[in-house]
């Protein structure tokens, strides 16, 4: 058992020119590029990340899950457990104790599998909070929470919770690298003159990240359906992996454009 920790960049030349992009005063896709690119061997053996491919499994999962007519019930039998009469916090709570069960005894495990994680718990949260509106978040009936976990097995919805949870993995990504970077340059005289200015920064740079995950919105959709008529209804292990790598190319393919797009 262990966690890689990948913490600061080395002082490549790649990184040394995030820093001057920063000094300069350039946009979100020209750091967001640079980044990718500096990043680009700490984020190579993402793909064989536990912690990583697990979340993405457990993302099929609930499409598969709303697809029973007993959600929960599924989602229990493969490793989330979520009390029969649940609360959307129970719901997060039963996916992020699956997700450390299934990596706790595995060497692979990184930062970018706790990553993984927090982005996947968000997406659920952002996808089924507005379904549970009419009801209070920690009082809502169990027909609510399975009604709102079925819809994930729409091809248009389980789209929407793949680009919320790559959205908020290439965000929290982008932070990890460049939180401690953005700090040294707050003050008189650096490019961040307040707070408040590295903070319009942070927004466009979570923009940024969502723009680009439009990119994996209609193919997720289109995968998951597909998968679930070759498969017969459940999805392989290795059916997943090869879409987890595709949706990393595809993302960090499309910084590299968004920042070229731009005339840089």
């Amino acid at each position: 058992m262990g966690h890689t920790r990948l913490g600061a960049l080395p002082r490549t030349r790649a990184w040394r020119d995030v820093v001057q992009l920063i000094a300069a005063g350039a946009d979100t896709a020209q750091v967001a590029e640079a980044t990718i690119r500096a990043a680009e061997k700490s984020f190579s053996f993402v793909q064989d990340d536990c912690g990583y491919n697990h979340a993405v499994w457990l993302l099929t999962q609930l499409g598969l899950a709303g697809r029973s007519s007993d959600p929960v019930g599924y989602l229990r039998e493969h490793g989330v457990n979520i009390p029969e009469n649940s609360s959307i916090t129970e719901v997060v709570v039963g996916l992020s104790e699956a997700l450390d069960n299934a990596t706790y005894q595995e060497i692979t495990r990184s930062d970018l599998g706790d990553l993984a994680q927090r982005a996947l718990c968000d997406a659920v949260v952002t996808r089924m909070e507005p379904k549970l509106q009419q009801q209070s978040l920690f009082d809502t009936r169990a027909d609510d929470i399975k009604a709102a976990l079925s819809d994930f097995s729409k091809e248009k919805e389980f789209a929407h919770l793949s680009r919320e949870f790559y959205s908020r993995l290439t965000c929290e990504s982008m932070n990890y690298f460049l939180s401690r970077t953005l700090a040294t340059h707050l003050g008189d005289g650096q490019r961040f003159a307040t707070m408040n200015q590295m903070a319009e920064f942070d927004n466009a740079l979570e923009t940024h990240c969502r723009e680009a995950s439009k990119i994996v919105e209609q193919y997720s959709g289109e995968w998951f359906s597909l998968h679930v008529y070759q498969e017969h209804g459940a999805i392989s292990r290795d059916s997943v992996q090869g879409f987890a790598s595709w949706a990393l190319k595809k993302i960090n393919d499309e910084l590299r454009v968004g920042a070229n797009a731009n005339g840089h």
